[in-house]
């Protein structure tokens, strides 16, 4: 992969934690447990993909 399109899958990664942070709130507002520890996992797993991103490529 090249540096712009590294560039492109991190900000992608970002925007999907967002994401995944703004669901796990709405899901605890509402009490949807369930789908709050499901938005978790994926924030968790998007957040591993970032980090290891970071460290090989920046």
């Amino acid at each position: 992969m090249n540096r712009e399109q590294i560039q492109e899958v991190l900000k992608w990664l970002n925007d999907q934690i967002e994401y995944a942070n703004e669901s796990i709130h709405e899901a605890h507002q509402s009490r949807n447990y369930g789908r709050e520890s499901q938005y978790e996992g994926v924030r968790d797993a998007f957040m591993r993909c970032l980090n290891k991103l970071k460290e090989e490529h920046v």
